[in-house]
């Protein structure tokens, strides 16, 4: 069942009043809520490919040879989607404000749901990229089905309780007058997420425990789904 039925079944509860001020009485306003823990199922990293020197067509040279190595790697598996970050030279200067160097340095963005495939990327590009920064998410789809089944648990927890209040209050039955729907997705667990610019020792460290790398230690994200609900008593 998708929200959009869910939405069409809790707003069909509603029925036309037959007079304004028939809803200036017997209201009962509510809250119900509902809360599903989806794992992360998506890898984000961020290589970083930069060089130094004296000459600065050399480095830049060197750095444009790796990207297009690493872009080669990237394109290789349909399962990667790769986006180009900055790329920036910057003069290097001494203590008098001389130029001593260049530095050239570029990005490139990484996702996938190929844990593994996205592991052995790293590994196999160390020489080429270091590891900037490792994050999890979860991918739209599989959010997008959270959503559905926190809103289903909502709107049933809302039903038993209106049904209870009207039974306990001596009526027999209620119109549903209004409901918003309102959802908060936040980290329900926190995954690893790697320093800015480690070094090659750290990045060949990092790069070995990606390779033990699995959705059991990605972390996880929790929907919450809010109902504020007004009903009529009849």
């Amino acid at each position: 069942m998708n929200l959009k039925t869910i939405l069409i079944l809790a707003m069909a509860l509603i029925q036309p009043a037959f007079a304004e001020n028939t809803l200036n009485y017997n209201l009962v306003e509510f809250n119900e809520s509902a809360t599903v823990t989806v794992p992360n199922d998506t890898m984000h990293i961020t290589l970083v490919i930069q060089e130094n020197g004296k000459i600065r067509e050399t480095i830049s040279n060197t750095v444009t040879r790796k990207l297009n190595v690493l872009q080669t790697k990237i394109r290789g598996n349909k399962q990667f989607v790769a986006e180009l970050g900055n790329r920036s030279v910057y003069p290097q200067y001494n203590d008098k404000q001389q130029i001593t160097g260049w530095q050239d340095r570029v990005e490139m963005h990484i996702k996938s749901t190929d844990f593994n495939a996205l592991s052995q990327l790293v590994a196999e590009t160390q020489s080429l990229a270091m590891l900037d920064g490792i994050s999890f998410s979860v991918s739209p789809d599989k959010r997008a089905k959270a959503v559905e089944q926190a809103s289903e648990q909502a709107l049933k927890a809302f039903q038993k309780r209106a049904e209870f209040m009207s039974r306990s209050l001596g009526f027999s039955g209620y119109k549903l007058v209004k409901v918003d729907l309102n959802n908060r997705f936040e980290s329900a667990r926190e995954a690893y997420a790697a320093p800015m610019m480690m070094s090659a020792k750290r990045n060949m460290a990092v790069s070995a425990s990606m390779m033990d790398m699995s959705a059991e230690n990605a972390g996880e994200q929790s929907i919450q789904q809010n109902l504020n609900v007004t009903i009529q008593m009849q």
